[in-house]
């Protein structure tokens, strides 16, 4: 298991997915102390049509995240 270090975490985590995913209407945070994460709070009365809206969203994101971490 890979983990990023504090460079690609600084870069792909707080200054662009993060951001990316609010411009797109997600709230979230990113989580550092352990392994890093993005952590995202939907509504508890989130229905499957809001859901995968939202999964659509994180999955553009994280595509593109990923185009840019193998750029790196």
């Amino acid at each position: 298991k890979e983990s990023f270090n504090d460079q690609e975490s600084e870069k792909l985590l707080r200054k662009f997915l993060s951001n990316h995913l609010y411009e797109n209407g997600l709230y979230c945070r990113s989580d550092d102390r352990g392994d890093p994460v993005v952590q995202l709070a939907p509504p508890l009365t989130i229905g499957q049509t809001e859901f995968d809206e939202l999964e659509q969203k994180l999955r553009h994101s994280l595509s593109i995240a990923g185009e840019m971490f193998e750029l790196m």
